[in-house]
């Protein structure tokens, strides 16, 4: 069985020159220089059969169900940690660990809104989880532009091979976003321009319809957060999608000499007057000290076995009882 069409391999040119002209590009700082450089396109696919793809879905739900019940219960009352199943000390000595995020309950209880889990295919054709990324994980808006553009460069390839749709991942963005959104303007908040995935939050912002802002633009008064336009106009703002790390996100509660973030914006999402997606402090769910407790963590909470297994991985001190 062939499982892409020769038509999509020829027109690969095509496709990179359609990914040049749209500024389809990811920048890095090298020697404290800023470079960008476009997104590389092959159009030699890693094939995942469709059983595959619906038991690595089955086990990625269960993952991240279980990572948002221990983010829950490790900013609140911590019963992981006095059953004895995930030892304090790889809590409280995490660097993802924010003292300010206690007790703060997210809205609609959710924390890790957008999740991106890191997998591996083995030797033994086996899938593995190598890490899980739930604070600002980024990279979804390349696949979806590069087929978007694939389609453009060789229709005869979507039309003859079964392949699965990926053209949702905006709808699905925009309802996780209104369901959360505590009335108001859905946001995207950037960095700014010359920050290296600034192309992903614009064509992000421009599919679901979001409003895309840096922290200048956002301002809170009266516990409630307004985006302001450049006429000065405020409407308020419902809902966040942050794309700034946790130390950077509000000068006033974490790291003071942010210049980038909104002062008070994580008071008002205390207050569960905006919600932010994804919530500061999920660093301690994904430290890779915590990485080891995952499965016992899908036991502990959900109590199932894990459906997908970490790499082997030793704790330091196993080894060193060894």
């Amino acid at each position: 069985m062939e499982f892409y069409d020769m038509d999509l391999f020829q027109n690969t040119d095509k496709v990179n020159k359609l990914l040049a002209r749209y500024g389809v590009k990811f920048g890095i700082y090298k020697n404290n220089v800023f470079h960008e450089q476009l997104f590389p396109f092959d159009a030699i696919p890693r094939v995942i059969g469709a059983d595959e793809f619906d038991y690595l879905e089955k086990g990625l739900k269960q993952r991240v169900r279980a990572l948002n019940l221990f983010l829950k219960d490790i900013y609140g009352e911590k019963k992981i940690v006095k059953d004895g199943v995930v030892p304090e000390d790889f809590i409280f000595a995490s660097s993802g660990y924010m003292a300010e995020c206690e007790g703060v309950c997210p809205v609609k209880d959710v924390s890790s809104h957008i999740s991106g889990i890191d997998l591996v295919k083995g030797k033994d054709d086996s899938w593995y989880i190598l890490e899980d990324n739930l604070r600002v994980p980024s990279g979804a808006s390349y696949p979806m532009i590069a087929r978007q553009l694939c389609r453009m460069s060789s229709p005869k390839t979507f039309r003859e091979v079964k392949i699965e749709d990926n053209r949702n991942y905006a709808d699905l963005l925009k309802k996780t976003m209104d369901y959360v959104n505590t009335g108001g303007l859905n946001v995207i908040l950037t960095p700014g321009r010359f920050n290296s995935a600034y192309f992903e939050h614009s064509y992000l912002a421009e599919r679901i319809g979001a409003t895309l802002a840096i922290g200048q633009d956002l301002v809170v008064e009266d516990d409630v957060l307004y985006f302001k336009d450049y006429s000065g106009k405020k409407e308020r703002v419902g809902a966040v999608y942050r794309r700034i790390s946790d130390d950077y996100l509000d000068p006033m509660n974490f790291n003071a000499e942010s210049l980038i973030g909104v002062p008070y914006i994580y008071d008002v999402c205390r207050k569960g007057n905006v919600a932010l997606l994804n919530v500061p402090g999920n660093g301690v769910a994904d430290d890779k000290g915590i990485y080891y407790f995952v499965p016992k963590m899908i036991k502990y909470y959900l109590g199932e076995e894990p459906v997908l297994n970490n790499a082997p991985t030793f704790l330091l001190c196993q080894a060193l009882n060894h």
